[in-house]
């Protein structure tokens, strides 16, 4: 994995994450400052925050995985 990937997984991890907290936070105090007032689209927004965030997690895992075994398959095939 080089610092491209790592910055996209951090960026879509990141910016999903920042996304749902101000989602979350207009659920929670139900103010509508920077929001959807309209519960349907509100609610179809936060559900693909949430899609975006589970992406961007498992990105960063599989992402790991197959670096790990890429170093594990290196190593072997040294020794």
């Amino acid at each position: 994995m080089n610092i491209k990937d790592i910055v996209a997984n951090g960026v879509i991890i990141g910016m999903s994450g920042v996304l749902l907290w101000h989602f979350l936070n207009i659920w929670r105090f139900e103010q509508y400052l920077v929001g959807e007032p309209n519960i349907i689209i509100r609610s179809l927004e936060t559900a693909g925050l949430v899609f975006i965030l589970l992406f961007g997690i498992g990105k960063y895992i599989s992402d790991l995985k197959r670096e790990t075994r890429k170093r594990d398959l290196e190593r072997d095939g040294s020794q």
